[in-house]
């Protein structure tokens, strides 16, 4: 058995962290899916999803890594934002947790992360499809 939503969600401009895992949760939940798995996948090429903790600190370091390792200020040859995805492509488009008593099962730490990478805001749609019986 399956079941799937498709919502959209805001982002903040340039490199952003936005915590999804109260949205996988409550599609996990609607599901009535006791065990298997859940799919999250952001439609675009310019963010991406992280599993990690979220912290304000650690946000900010991530940022700034990302940011040494791809220069804004080098030519590329992509006309307007190559930066943005090439940030993203250090990300997956998507990521699979485990669902087990119609709960994510994450770690006591753990977060799905959705990273923005684009240099305005954006609608993000995410798919997000739970698997199992």
């Amino acid at each position: 058995m399956f079941y799937r939503e498709i919502i959209q969600t805001e982002t903040k401009r340039g490199i952003s962290c936005r915590d999804i895992t109260g949205i996988a949760v409550k599609i996990v939940k609607n599901s009535g899916i006791s065990e298997g798995l859940c799919n999250i996948f952001v439609t675009g090429t310019t963010a991406g999803l992280l599993i990690n903790e979220n912290d304000r600190f650690l946000a900010e370091d991530t940022k700034r890594f990302f940011k040494s390792l791809i220069d804004e200020d080098k030519p590329y040859g992509h006309p307007e934002n190559a930066v943005s995805h090439m940030r993203a492509s250090l990300l997956n488009a998507d990521t699979t947790v485990p669902v087990a008593s119609n709960k994510v099962v994450l770690g006591k730490w753990q977060s799905i992360l959705l990273w923005e990478f684009a240099k305005e805001k954006r609608t993000r749609q995410l798919v997000i499809t739970v698997l199992g019986e």
